[in-house]
């Protein structure tokens, strides 16, 4: 039975755990050749948007909130910062291109870690306690088929 466990949470942990290789890579990358710099962003970029698009596709429309005030608060907020997230990738992606320094690197990093604490803490813990056993099963399924 998958409804005791955590296994949102857990999927989506290490996930944030590949991520976050993945931007502390970049930021070794950060100040080298633009080929390396270039390399570390595109595989940044893939993984985090794919991510993203995991959270929103496959997880957030499964999830009907017991608490609908509450509940709804949730998704906005984390649409707000997703916006953002791919706002700035958008904007660094032209900057690679153009062969420009990737501005805001360190400020965008803070974010995302409170962006991840936030999911962490709130979020995933809220849809393993309210999900049901198949609407989980077919979270991971669809994080499996784009995995």
């Amino acid at each position: 039975m998958l409804m005791k466990e955590n296994i949102i949470l857990s999927l989506m942990v290490k996930d944030h755990c590949k991520i976050e290789k993945l931007l502390d890579k970049l930021a070794e990358d950060i100040d080298k050749d633009f080929e390396i710099l270039e390399k570390s962003f595109y595989k940044y970029e893939w993984e985090l948007e794919k991510h993203i698009f995991v959270e929103e596709k496959a997880i957030f429309t499964s999830y009907n909130p017991k608490d609908v005030s509450e509940g709804y608060k949730m998704l906005p907020e984390l649409k707000i910062q997703h916006n953002f997230i791919l706002n700035k990738l958008y904007n660094w992606r032209n900057d690679v291109k153009n062969k420009k320094m990737i501005n805001g690197f360190y400020d965008f990093k803070k974010f995302i870690i409170s962006h991840r604490k936030y999911e962490e803490n709130k979020v995933y813990p809220k849809l393993d306690e309210e999900l049901n056993d198949d609407q989980k099963k077919q979270i991971i399924n669809r994080i499996n088929e784009i995995a």
